[in-house]
């Protein structure tokens, strides 16, 4: 299988700038039309089901991944695998459904937001048709995308035009769960038509093990931001609860954007180290890394210089979201730290099978979370703001001991924080003063959002081309060429 990673990016870039454009003009309408308490009751009904789902797909979308990767030349060995690994999800989804509606009735049945949580449930028994991580492995790019994308545009169209007051909240949430089970099936419909399920040779065990640890390891971010948003919850209530779902979804947008060189990257190196070798799989891990902090680094300094624009504009232009810009100012720093750890964890220990050893420290990076927060509660100093702050706290001293295995256990000669790759950052730094200059003097929010967008995205790109950047030049020449292909 010889697909092109930069074809691959394309379809998938093409995918995610999608996924950004329409919910960003979806939530300018939605948020303002269900106002600050229901957005309380989405948000958790988004956190309870983020959790529950964790089990139900039971890290099968990184290692199904990396496995699939690993066979898909071997047909007989291809469709034992993916049928093993569908009869465990299959198992799990089915189990975690039943627990997921016995914790909402013991637990949350009192809560105003208790009919949301059960109608988002859904979401939980359709992962039994979620099978994008085999079109991943088999990098068919172009599917997702065109599928996705079709599927995408008719829910922001109806969002869009139904809801329009607190009284469509239940339309939405039903509409949000019939697409996400429309997008489900057509994958697992045009994955069955090309790949039949081989019961000769099933392993349950085999794969069960190591899916414990990925459980934890692909889901730090799910983990980590749950538990802030539930002990928010549980101190302030939801509606504070919801400003923070505001700012993660915001800055969510941005980051899968982000994510889009990783994903399209893994099955490859995932690939290339196991069938090729270590120097070819480095040499791809580097460029990787390159390219991805070219794009990380000004995305996240700018995200954090127009916080407050942000806010406004999704908010309906209304000021009621606005405790939500300083939360969201730390979210924007937050999904630097998640970027490097998605290099570190995805691209290396996990490809390399580390991935045991990883959870454990990702589970001590938990710990730390949890300390940290308990500690806000009793000092009686907790907020939205302090909580994801103690949350980016944690998440370094995962990085710093991630790192550390690399180097002192997978031996890897990488050098990740080398003036070569945070150059990048260095460049974005100067975003700050000019942003801050424009929004002294621009009231406008869209007109200084725009402006502040514009000029530092100039600035960005003049100071690649005065130093003669090696990486961005690759980028256009690879762009440049692709262009004349197609003409």
């Amino acid at each position: 299988m010889s697909k092109s990673i930069s074809k691959n990016a394309v379809f998938k870039a093409v995918l995610n700038v999608s996924n950004i454009i329409f919910p960003i003009i979806a939530m300018t309408k939605v948020l303002p039309a269900i106002g600050t308490a229901l957005n309380g009751y989405l948000t958790m009904g988004e956190t309870l089901t983020a959790v529950f789902m964790i089990f139900a797909t039971f890290g099968v979308s990184q290692y199904g991944l990396r496995e699939v990767s690993r066979v898909r030349d071997d047909k007989e060995k291809l469709g034992q695998t993916i049928t093993s690994l569908f009869l465990i999800t299959t198992t799990t989804t089915a189990i975690t459904s039943i627990l997921y509606v016995i914790f909402l009735i013991m637990h949350e049945s009192e809560k105003a937001y208790f009919y949301t949580c059960m109608v988002m449930g859904l979401n939980i028994v359709f992962n039994l048709f979620n099978v994008e991580w085999i079109n991943e492995a088999l990098e068919n790019y172009d599917f997702i995308a065109i599928k996705t994308m079709i599927v995408k545009i008719i829910y922001n169209v109806l969002t869009i035009i139904f809801v329009k007051t607190q009284t469509d909240f239940l339309f939405y949430i039903y509409l949000t769960s019939a697409i996400n089970f429309i997008n489900n099936i057509a994958s697992y419909i045009y994955i069955k038509r090309k790949i039949k399920f081989d019961f000769s040779n099933i392993q349950i065990i085999k794969h069960i093990k190591p899916m414990f640890s990925v459980v934890i390891l692909a889901n730090t971010y799910i983990l980590y931001t749950w538990f802030d948003k539930y002990i928010i919850n549980s101190v302030m209530g939801y509606v504070e609860a919801g400003y923070y779902g505001t700012a993660q979804k915001i800055m969510s947008l941005i980051d899968i954007l982000m994510f889009t060189i990783i994903q399209v990257s893994m099955a490859r190196l995932s690939n290339y180290l196991a069938n090729h070798s270590k120097e070819v799989y480095l040499n791809l891990l580097n460029k990787v890394v390159k390219i991805y902090f070219l794009l990380l680094f000004p995305a996240s300094i700018g995200l954090l210089c127009v916080s407050k624009q942000v806010i406004l504009l999704f908010g309906g232009g209304t000021d009621i979201y606005l405790p939500a810009v300083p939360i969201l100012m730390v979210f924007s720093i937050y999904m630097l730290t998640i970027g490097i750890d998605r290099i570190i964890a995805d691209q290396i220990i996990y490809i390399f099978g580390k991935e045991k050893k990883d959870a454990k420290l990702v589970l001590i990076g938990g710990i730390i979370n949890l300390i940290l927060n308990l500690l806000l509660v009793v000092t009686n100093t907790l907020t939205p703001t302090r909580v994801i702050t103690m949350t980016l706290i944690a998440n370094l001293a995962v990085i710093a001991m991630e790192y550390r295995l690399v180097k002192k256990e997978i031996k890897l000669d990488i050098k990740l924080f080398s003036l070569a790759n945070f150059k990048y950052l260095y460049y974005s730094l100067i975003f700050i003063p000019i942003t801050y200059f424009i929004n002294e003097n621009v009231s406008s929010v869209i007109l200084s959002c725009t402006i502040d967008v514009v000029v530092c995205g100039m600035i960005y790109l003049i100071i690649l081309l005065v130093t003669k950047d090696k990486v961005f030049y690759d980028l256009l020449d690879t762009v440049l060429e692709k262009i004349k292909l197609k003409i």
